[in-house]
């Protein structure tokens, strides 16, 4: 029989980034990852867009975003392993959220409590939307809120930044898969795998992003989270923008921005799409409603060409949309960062932090993210974020 102290359910970002807080905090024990992929081919990590952002309505949300978004502007130096920096290639071009007429009450009331907090964030007339976008159609837009420290980064080298970072100091990445957590009088004592193995432990962590609730069955708890398709399209324009679009947001939810090799990337939430963990994306979706939409918005793009895209999962909450964190109070010794609905990657950093001290000292000290507990879905203190994609 294997031992560990912390076994973490899941080697992605939350994972990884779990892993590494803990040692990097001074944690002396063994902590030992299951992924079940290395290659992470069907990771949502490796699978997002990379956005990264503060512009949050909820103060919990916010004060995690104020902790990442630093963190990321100096990844590649904390994730430093043997002279070799990390490469998150953090781009600071900024979100943009187009407002209309009827949600603009909304967006000023987030911009001014995002003010109220300290954050560095704009609110723009129309007039003023065009020196960010200059090709950008006006029509229906009454404003935006813009993020100049927001962003996007790469998704590929921030989880490999966390994952050497994690084994060169001590994490054991295992390649295998739970199929179930022993327990004994509500108390966690170790994983069995898929292989036969038995690793004792009496701390679990579920990082296993949108088989979550799977996980959580294991440990005979009930996780709301749901394996939620989402889509990204990318696309080629006639012609290159000669600057840096932000990552914008429409006023539909529809998202684009600028990529590499003058590319755009592209996508929106699909309102009728089935829970699942389905892989395959659609073509049909983007010129039946993305292009058009694309199109009204940046007249520029009527002509584009679609070569490619891809599809992940969102880890969906279906019950509040935000965060699950920390220890299940039913199963002493089952721990959880899981249910971030498309928030993992950005939320990372902090989400990390909080769990390592909630493993080494049994309570939170950088970040309260205490509301985000599992409780709160039997005491109805739901958190809900209205600035959600």
């Amino acid at each position: 029989m294997e031992k560990a102290d912390v076994v973490i359910i899941g080697g992605a970002v939350i994972g990884s980034s779990i892993a590494y807080n803990l040692l990097n905090d001074g944690f002396d024990g063994e902590v030992l990852v299951l992924e079940r992929d290395p290659t992470y081919e069907h990771s949502s990590t490796a699978l997002s867009v990379g956005g990264i952002r503060q512009q949050f309505g909820t103060k919990v949300n916010l004060d995690i975003a104020r902790y990442s978004v630093p963190f990321y502007e100096k990844f590649d130096e904390l994730m430093e392993v043997e002279g070799e920096r990390a490469h998150a290639d953090f781009r600071q071009r900024g979100y943009l959220f187009l407002g209309r007429k009827e949600k603009w009450p909304v967006m000023k009331k987030h911009y001014e409590f995002q003010q109220s907090q300290g954050l560095e964030v704009r609110l723009l007339k129309p007039q003023e939307i065009l020196e960010i976008i200059p090709h950008v159609n006006l029509e229906g837009v009454a404003g935006a809120t813009f993020g100049p420290r927001d962003g996007y980064l790469d998704p590929h080298g921030v989880l490999s930044g966390f994952v050497k970072k994690a084994r060169s100091m001590g994490t054991r990445y295992i390649t295998d898969e739970a199929v179930n957590i022993l327990a004994k009088s509500n108390k966690v004592e170790g994983v069995e795998t898929k292989k036969g193995e038995w690793i004792q432990s009496p701390i679990v962590v579920n990082a296993a992003g949108p088989f979550a609730q799977e996980v959580g069955m294991m440990a005979g708890v009930d996780i709301p989270v749901d394996p939620m398709r989402r889509m990204v399209y990318e696309c080629k324009p006639p012609k290159a923008f000669d600057y840096e679009v932000p990552l914008t947001i429409n006023t539909t939810g529809l998202y684009f921005r600028t990529e590499t090799g003058g590319k755009i990337l592209t996508g929106k939430s699909k309102d009728d799409e089935p829970i699942g963990a389905n892989f395959t994306w659609e073509r049909t979706l983007f010129y039946d409603e993305i292009w058009p939409e694309l199109a009204h918005r940046i007249p520029l793009l009527d002509r584009l060409r679609l070569q490619g895209g891809w599809a992940g999962l969102y880890a969906e909450n279906r019950l509040d949309h935000n965060a699950i964190l920390g220890e299940h109070p039913e199963m002493k010794g089952f721990y959880m960062a899981v249910g971030f609905s498309g928030h993992g990657l950005m939320q990372a950093p902090a989400v990390g932090k909080a769990l390592s001290e909630a493993i080494r000292l049994g309570r939170y000290e950088t970040i309260d993210v205490s509301c985000l507990g599992i409780d709160r879905f039997e005491t109805g203190q739901l958190v809900i974020e209205e600035a959600v994609i």
